[in-house]
């Protein structure tokens, strides 16, 4: 597949992965400047089953780190910290956006280009793994 087509398609096809009873919709990478070391990715995870799931950690393919991170601001300081896990109770949905949770994508093999994908790969406490094929898309301003 084309990168074109690829980048169409995460335009008019609404990106969703699942696994069991968890579900990542909306998600992106977007567009990193030449040159940076580390960015985010984003998405909404819901859990639509009967116990709460515990998300423990993420890989990424091609970055040589990626963890869970909180950003925040307090008293007109942002911070950014890591977190160890993220409960997820039945029936709720977790975003994951700029200025809250999020995925770090550290130290990156190659630089991404607009349409390309990258796979995450999500690790739950139980051991179970959800993989979603995340694409990197410009953010316009006001997204």
């Amino acid at each position: 597949m084309t990168r074109f087509l690829a980048f169409i398609l995460t335009l008019v096809m609404p990106l969703t992965a699942s696994a069991g009873d968890l579900s990542v919709t909306v998600a992106v990478v977007p567009l990193a400047p030449p040159g940076v070391m580390a960015h985010a990715a984003y998405f909404n995870l819901t859990n639509d089953g009967a116990e709460t799931r515990r998300l423990i950690g993420v890989r990424a393919e091609g970055y040589a780190m990626a963890h869970l991170h909180r950003s925040e601001e307090m008293a007109d300081v942002a911070t950014m910290t890591a977190v160890d896990a993220i409960d997820i109770a039945p029936g709720q949905s977790i975003v994951f956006k700029p200025g809250g949770l999020h995925v770090m994508l550290m130290h990156p093999a190659a630089m991404q280009a607009e349409g390309d994908t990258v796979l995450l790969t999500l690790k739950f406490a139980n051991g179970e793994t959800l993989p979603v094929q995340v694409p990197v898309t410009r953010l316009r301003h006001g997204s």
